[in-house]
């Protein structure tokens, strides 16, 4: 059997190399990856999480949030009166064990043209753990890719800060309910016993 020559090879498939390529991250060492995962995995939960976006919802019609589905997102209306920012984003890929999705921006107000983007969340080998936005895309006129970086590290920023307030307050109402749960079960005992007594009072 001939063995084809380098030359004669097929050449391995490429992948397609983009003007802007670029990561953001923010820490949440309060956080370990399974927690924030578990906070952050809904693709059409993005406004709970994110400072600037108002509104995200279901836009295609299969009815869940599964690879296919369309989200539509809105910003935080602007103070001086312009239109908010507002786009449509296929989910392509969710991976819960590895704790990733990853989807394409289709149109919008904002002047993206082809725009990818995966979102992540890493164990950080400090302890917590730390969550990851990679993009890909055409380069966006009138805007410089550091604009671009700033704005997604921002609202990074803001959803590592929410995640870590929504943790704190969770263990804090937990430790509430452990620090009262004793005295509510002596209270419940006494109440059990007096009771007890006052029956064995009347039938007597």
């Amino acid at each position: 059997m001939d063995v084809p020559t380098a030359g004669q090879a097929a050449a391995a498939p490429q992948r397609k190399a983009w003007e802007w390529e670029g990561r953001v991250v923010s820490p949440v060492p309060a956080a370990t990856a399974d927690e924030a995962w578990a906070l952050l995995s809904d693709f059409l939960a993005f406004h709970k999480w994110h400072p600037r976006v108002a509104v995200c919802r279901l836009a295609s019609s299969s009815g869940a949030a599964a690879p296919g589905c369309v989200r539509y997102c809105e910003g935080t209306p602007p103070a001086d009166g312009t239109p908010a920012d507002w786009a449509h984003e296929t989910l392509l890929e969710h991976d819960q064990a590895r704790r990733f999705f990853r989807y394409e921006m289709n149109d919008n107000n904002m002047g993206f043209g082809a725009f990818f983007a995966a979102f992540r969340v890493v164990p950080a080998a400090a302890g917590g753990c730390v969550l990851r936005w990679e993009f890909e895309c055409e380069p966006v006129r009138g805007t410089p890719k550091e604009a671009l970086e700033a704005r997604l590290q921002a609202g990074l920023d803001g959803m590592a800060a929410r995640v870590h307030e929504h943790l704190m307050s969770a263990r804090a109402a937990v430790a509430v309910a452990a620090a009262t749960a004793p005295t509510t079960t002596v209270t419940a005992g006494l109440e059990a016993a007096d009771e007890l007594k006052l029956d064995s009072s009347i039938a007597a």
